[in-house]
């Protein structure tokens, strides 16, 4: 059995793998331009990201506050 896929009639499904990858992309492209995301989860790194792009500074999640 290969992780991160669901054996499906049509073979393996691989969305969750796609999905679980492109919010890896996202949060590493959110902290390549200094921004820190709460999380890997989707919904924390557009949070951040906005709040990025709205403040004009990087935000940091962690300490919930714009750096300087």
């Amino acid at each position: 059995m290969f992780m991160g896929v669901t054996p499906s009639k049509n073979g393996y499904d691989q969305t969750k793998v796609k999905a679980d990858n492109k919010e890896l992309n996202d949060y590493w492209a959110a902290t390549k331009q200094g921004i820190e995301p709460r999380s890997t989860k989707q919904v924390d790194i557009d949070a951040a990201v906005k709040l990025s792009n709205e403040g004009g500074k990087a935000f940091d999640g962690i300490k919930m506050a714009f750096k300087n």
